[in-house]
């Protein structure tokens, strides 16, 4: 399975994306965002979880994302469809690109060539994730269940690089619970690409091992909501002074 099918694979289970992903500290989205003045444009926009973040900061925002399927759930909000390589967007038209949970899908040298294209002199880039404290006991044994995670290998390895024509990114993390709900913790589970793009008996095994940790372990058995520990991790630059 390539990874360009992977990072297409979510317009298979938009509604699981919308009810098991988290949503962004506004904080941190705040952060991501400091001093940028004008049009922002989500890259990678998927269902919106960012997009609508953006929006609710008071930001003008177009969601760019080349899945229809995905884009139906943003309503009203502006979209296109388009792509990391090819934005649909004139020369310096945005003052911000923030990609959420997809950096790790792109060709940073491509997409960055591009996303410097469509921003204004100065202009910023912002990237944010959501993933899961496997320090946590239940986090580490439902990862043993849901399989591997491509943002998760890029944020331990420590693999988002400067860009070319960039400042050097600037990094910000953040700790914080979310707190779920055995349908929202399947949900999340069935959103991910491993999931999406396993075969039919990956599936099956994925989802029962799920239903048998929710019932048997001690931090959710019996429990209609619990805690569930997250980092977020977000990356901020500005395109550099030409010449």
């Amino acid at each position: 399975m390539s990874d360009v099918e992977r990072a297409t694979s979510f317009g298979s289970a938009v509604d699981a994306y919308q009810t098991g992903r988290p949503e962004y500290d506004r904080e941190h989205v705040a952060w991501l965002l400091a001093e940028v003045s004008g049009r922002v444009l989500d890259l990678g926009a998927g269902s919106g979880k960012l997009t609508r973040a953006i929006a609710r900061l008071g930001f003008e925002v177009v969601a760019v994302d080349p899945d229809e399927q995905m884009l139906a759930g943003l309503g009203e909000l502006p979209n296109l469809v388009g792509t990391a390589e090819q934005i649909p967007l004139p020369d310096a038209s945005v003052a911000a690109v923030t990609v959420g949970q997809a950096w790790h899908w792109f060709d940073p040298v491509s997409a960055g060539a591009e996303i410097a294209r469509v921003l204004q002199p100065g202009g910023r880039l912002g990237l944010i994730w959501n993933t899961r404290d496997l320090a946590h006991p239940f986090v580490a044994e439902l990862s043993e269940v849901m399989g591997e995670s491509p943002a998760e290998r890029m944020m331990d390895e420590e693999l988002v690089t400067d860009v070319p024509g960039f400042t050097p990114f600037e990094c910000s993390r953040r700790d914080r619970i979310r707190m779920m709900t055995p349908a929202e913790l399947e949900a999340m589970v069935v959103s991910r690409s491993h999931y999406l793009t396993g075969s039919p008996q990956l599936r099956r095994d994925v989802v029962a091992g799920v239903h048998r940790l929710l019932a048997t372990h001690p931090h959710t058995r019996g429990r209609e909501e619990f805690e569930y520990p997250l980092h977020g991790t977000a990356y901020r630059a500005n395109l550099a002074a030409s010449g």
